[in-house]
């Protein structure tokens, strides 16, 4: 692994240092005016600067995608090659999905076996109702900031976003508090509620509707269309695609949180864990025997979320940019 990673480092040095001979052989040239007419000459004569951006892109592209090459290659790995081969990239025994079958027959400290199918079903129940009402809430929230009119309703907003620089473990006690009065410590509701108070998904749900004009709004208001109406009938249908940007953040949150489920699920019912507390548990001892299945156990939580960005990329890309726009 270490002569890989070398490897990778050299060439990373490399590109950098051929890109920086470029650049000063072409400002050298251009200050002489002795660029060449040829085809190269007149591409790096008047696109340099997209050319150093598209190589320093590529580059930081391979480096956030080498730990995730690791960690695939790390899943299909055998229990006899972490052992005795450690910190090969490429297991001399070859690939294998025996990590992938062990962990859904993985056995606990008593024998019995853990009950992987269930965490992944808890984890869709709580990423899926998480992500739907949190919409639901976000967007009745962010229609009332920008097309009601009500008192204190600037005062109210900037407050809303005074709370997101409190950190999230400075309410862990608040929350549990909350949760435990409730009496559902012990179940999947622990896990959704306290996420559907959150600001941000409201923040960015609010900044794209300030872009729907106005004059539409009132002239739905003249035909006699109630806030209602005017919410499912032209601002929801105007803002498909924040809320397709929105739902996605809100399902990776869900999915991915794993602080939150441990301390408020505890050890004592493991048939309420998520995947992410499952994964953890079993990747816990850090040991040879365990290395390949947490891997296995990170790859497979994975592909809903690599999935779920795959089709909804585009909606991704110009919810962000729309956002972010005043009309």
């Amino acid at each position: 692994m270490n002569s890989w990673i070398k490897a990778a480092i050299s060439l990373i040095a490399a590109v950098f240092c051929i890109l920086v001979a470029i650049d000063v052989a072409v400002i050298v040239l251009k200050r002489k005016k002795a660029m060449p007419t040829n085809f190269l000459g007149r591409y790096f004569s008047k696109r340099l600067v997209q050319f150093n951006a598209f190589v320093i892109l590529v580059v930081f592209c391979i480096i956030w995608l080498v730990p995730l090459v690791i960690g695939l290659i790390g899943s299909l790995t055998s229990r006899y090659a972490f052992e005795n081969h450690p910190g090969q990239l490429i297991p001399s025994d070859g690939l294998t999905f025996d990590n992938f079958k062990a962990l859904f027959n993985t056995l606990d400290t008593d024998g019995s076996r853990l009950p992987v199918e269930r965490w992944i079903l808890n984890s869709f129940v709580v990423s899926i109702a998480s992500t739907l009402l949190y919409l639901i809430i976000a967007g009745l929230a962010a229609y009332a900031f920008v097309f009601m009119r009500f008192k204190f309703r600037n005062v109210l907003f900037m407050f809303l976003i005074f709370t997101m620089v409190i950190p999230g473990v400075a309410t862990l006690t608040p929350q549990m508090s909350n949760i435990a009065r409730l009496g559902i410590a012990r179940s999947l509701w622990a896990l959704i509620l306290p996420g559907l108070g959150g600001v941000g998904g409201l923040y960015l749900i609010r900044q794209f509707m300030l872009g729907i004009p106005k004059d539409l709004i009132d002239s739905a208001k003249m035909d006699g269309m109630n806030n209602f109406q005017i919410l499912f009938k032209i601002v929801l249908p105007l803002s498909k695609s924040v809320f397709f940007v929105q739902g996605l953040f809100c399902f990776m949150g869900a999915w991915n949180d794993l602080l939150w489920p441990q301390i408020i699920l505890g050890t004592a019912d493991k048939a309420l864990w998520t995947l992410q507390v499952g994964i953890a548990y079993i990747s816990g001892s850090k040991t040879a025997n365990t290395i390949g299945l947490g891997l296995a156990g990170a790859v497979f939580s994975a592909l809903p979320i690599i999935v779920l960005y795959i089709f909804t990329q585009n909606k991704i890309i110009e919810g962000v940019a729309a956002s972010g726009v005043k009309g």
